[in-house]
């Protein structure tokens, strides 16, 4: 009977990098946690007569904690991989990135925002039936207040995430085929953004960015990562709350509706290649089976998942706070 290699432990390897990525959500939680509290006791401390201008220094200074997380995620990661992290893993290259390829992973990310925006509704209409409603802030306003969190969720941010998912997942997952790595690595790094809004979002573009840094280079990954967060989203909230709203409507379904028929027309023509790359590196019978015994696995999803419904919960409880 065919089965995966019993030289090989994917349940391990899976659990083993689900669990560095639960350690590090956990550090970002915390020291996002302790940064706020410290930074509230100071400003408020000093500020007391004008607490307004204590918030808009704190919303300046957003992206700091950030900094100060990925600075331990880089030693974390380098060290899940046993440093192999930089010596190896963002030195691998494979072949020469062509125009045609270039324009069609760019017409990518346009797609990937319609389908995710697209199942992102169904689960709000969904959680709306039973009464529940997200009390979430939009990022992007946060993003363009703050200089900080711009630096941040346009650039350390890409480029961080990559080398954490693209650079030490995915070739800590390699071992067991190019499409489980790819498609492990992608579920992760939409769990990993603990909110619906992105999950469905970073878990397509996570298996686009995974093929790309097989293909050609974790380097395109990480431009790719930065082209999507620095001018498609950030531009597209910017063009939504600075010009004319016509105007903005029809330039954001421009961009969104070019970029997803290209990807449907590519599926449509490229249809049997796509079946051939699968069929080629997919991995041996068992191998997912196998990995999904993970308890660290699970406990990222569990984990994650959970942290993506309380904002749904939250004002439930300040409601029932308040009556009381």
């Amino acid at each position: 009977m065919n089965q995966y290699n019993r030289l090989l432990d994917p349940k391990k390897d899976l659990g083993k990098y689900s669990g560095t990525l639960a350690i590090y959500l956990f550090i970002m939680t915390m020291v996002g946690l302790i940064w706020g509290a410290l930074y509230r006791m100071v400003l408020f401390g000093s500020l007391r007569k004008d607490p307004s201008k204590a918030l808009e220094k704190m919303d300046v200074w957003a992206g700091v904690p950030y900094f100060i997380a990925i600075a331990i995620g880089l030693f974390l990661f380098n060290a899940y991989r046993k440093k192999a992290l930089f010596k190896f893993d963002l030195k691998r290259k494979g072949r020469k990135m062509t125009l045609p390829i270039f324009f069609i992973f760019l017409a990518f990310l346009g797609f990937s925002q319609v389908f995710a925006s697209i199942m992102t509704q169904v689960i709000e209409r969904m959680f709306e039936t039973i009464g529940l409603h997200s009390s979430s802030t939009d990022i992007g306003n946060s993003i363009e207040r703050s200089w900080t969190m711009l630096l941040y969720a346009g650039f350390l941010g890409p480029v961080t995430e990559e080398f954490f998912f693209r650079g030490a997942g995915l070739r800590g997952l390699e071992r067991y085929g190019k499409v489980f790595a790819i498609a492990m690595t992608a579920i992760l790094f939409g769990l990993f953004h603990a909110n619906f809004d992105q999950l469905f979002f970073a878990s397509i573009i996570g298996l686009g960015f995974g093929y790309i840094a097989f293909e050609y280079s974790i380097w395109w990954a990480i431009f790719y990562h930065i082209f999507n967060n620095f001018v498609i989203s950030q531009g597209l909230f910017y063009v939504a709350h600075h010009v004319d709203d016509g105007l903005a409507n029809w330039l954001q379904i421009g961009v969104l509706a070019i970029g997803s028929i290209v990807i449907l027309v590519v599926l449509a023509t490229k249809w049997t290649d796509i079946k051939a790359y699968i069929q080629v590196n997919k991995p041996q019978p068992g191998v997912f089976q196998r990995s999904l015994a993970s308890f660290w696995f699970w406990f990222f999803v569990l984990f994650t998942i959970f942290m993506s419904i309380l904002p749904y919960v939250v004002p439930i409880f300040r409601l029932a706070y308040l009556k009381g």
